[in-house]
């Protein structure tokens, strides 16, 4: 088999895979209903119609109840509200994880709403990964429902908790939810104190930002490095910093910021967030203004890019130019694309400058000024936009869906093709798209890779290369 064999027999194993996905979401909404229409006995201690449907799904199925009712909800949102979802779902052209996404993104939105985003959903699904398709189902609902947006979202802050939860051999799990400029904060201060230690520090970025939680709750504040080297370290003597709020980014339009309208701001590392949760934050922010129009391409060194437009050109990307890579472009490089400048995460960096030097088979070009184009090396062709300046200028955002009226604004002249970015990978621990438990059919939460090599193998997982470090 070739390898464009291989790859044509992965997506069918998936389609059928996810099909199989439906036809046990369709069961156990139906064994649901079935439990409704028999066991309904009103009154006091009277059995609830359908309250124990769950129970015997998951002693069937060696599920938890909680997955089990998920799936029921799911089930019955798709039955009720989402045809076309069900139909694609049933297919095999959409599985779990993205139905869950589109599920998750049209509750709480009008019946119109809902008819105006679920197509185009269903389009972008075909192109994404859950995550990214979240990032741009979060979008729309705002720019379609601003109102509702808000307050979904001061609603959802009530649900914030911090959990730990026992594991085996001694461990535990520590998550939570939180409102999303607070997680941000938490991601990118450990983040940063991961960085504090020199590049032959043994531990992983995982390890590293365990250890970095821990230090802030010590009061220590501060990552010791463990290269064992002493006083060669590079990183001996640093002094303490004092304390500060770490550094969060987020993306505004002007007329936004300035309540004359309500398109969707852009937090880092988390996606859009509405209006008026932006200009809340605003009031103790720092403001940097980024032009539509400037030369941030063509005739531009790499070490004046550094001073005069790195910011800009990283407000205007958003993140990792690598196709679905979520990876904040504060955390990420310039590197030289053509004629021009993007941002890319260190490790699609060195992907690239591999590619370039034609010592990988990936292929990648600048198709224009706002589009990179991807070759895989099955063929398949994928192309990425300045995620960023989807939220600073709202009116280049030509994917938003078609919807006639939404409180009284028309929105019937906002249209086009879709154009999102394919793939993604989770922008950190702390703001991960996935459930609190499990997945059903990826069950591999937590998991420890056995290999070493490949405990760096997600973006947000690399440690940078520290070219002084390594000279020392």
């Amino acid at each position: 088999m070739s390898d464009e064999g291989l790859i044509d027999s992965l997506r069918a194993a998936h389609g059928a895979a996810a099909a199989a996905q439906a036809a046990e979401v369709f069961a156990v909404r139906e064994l649901y209903r079935r439990h409704r229409a028999t066991s309904a006995e009103p009154g006091p201690g009277g059995v609830r119609a359908g309250e124990f449907a769950a129970a015997e799904a998951a002693v069937a199925l060696y599920v938890d109840e909680g997955t089990a009712g998920a799936l029921i909800d799911i089930g019955l949102v798709l039955e009720e509200a989402l045809p076309r979802t069900r139909a694609a779902f049933a297919a095999g052209r959409i599985d779990l994880a993205k139905v869950r996404v589109i599920v998750d993104s049209t509750r709480a939105l009008t019946k119109e709403v809902v008819g105006a985003l679920e197509p185009r959903l269903l389009e972008a699904a075909a192109r994404t990964n859950p995550a990214r398709l979240r990032q741009a189902a979060r979008r729309w609902a705002h720019r379609l429902d601003p109102a509702g947006a808000q307050r979904r979202r001061e609603r959802r802050q009530d649900d914030r908790d911090v959990r730990i939860r026992a594991v085996q051999d001694s461990m535990a799990v520590f998550d939570g939810l939180l409102p999303a400029p607070g997680a941000q904060t938490v991601a990118m201060r450990l983040r940063e104190m991961s960085l504090q230690v020199c590049a032959a520090d043994p531990r992983t970025m995982p390890q590293r930002r365990a250890d970095a939680l821990v230090a802030l709750a010590d009061g220590s504040g501060r990552l010791r490095c463990h290269c064992g080297r002493g006083e060669r370290c590079p990183k001996t003597g640093a002094p303490a910093q004092p304390p500060r709020g770490p550094l969060i980014q987020i993306g505004i339009a002007a007329e936004s910021l300035l309540d004359m309208r309500e398109a969707p701001a852009f937090l880092a590392g988390y996606g859009p967030i509405d209006a008026a949760l932006a200009r809340l934050l605003a009031e103790h922010a720092q403001f940097q203004v980024v032009p539509e129009h400037s030369n941030t391409d063509g005739g531009v060194t790499e070490e004046a890019a550094r001073r005069r437009v790195g910011r800009e050109i990283r407000a205007v990307d958003g993140m990792c130019r690598f196709p679905g890579c979520t990876i904040p472009a504060a955390e990420a490089e310039l590197t030289r694309s053509g004629s021009g400048l993007a941002v890319l995460c260190s490790r699609h960096h060195r992907l690239k400058s591999l590619a370039d030097k034609r010592k990988q088979r990936w292929r990648v070009w600048r198709a224009d000024r706002d589009r990179m184009q991807w070759t895989a090396p099955n063929g398949d062709v994928h192309t990425t936009g300045r995620e960023g300046a989807r939220y600073l200028f709202p009116h280049t955002d030509i994917a938003l869906p078609a919807a006639r009226t939404v409180d009284g604004q028309d929105f019937s002249s906002i249209s086009g093709p879709p154009r999102v970015a394919a793939g993604s990978a989770e922008p950190s621990p702390f703001t991960a798209d996935r459930p609190t438990g499990e997945d059903l059919l990826y069950p591999l939460d937590g998991h420890i890779p056995l290999h070493r090599q490949l405990s760096r193998i997600a973006p947000e997982d690399d440690i940078p290369d520290d070219v002084t470090t390594d000279q020392a």
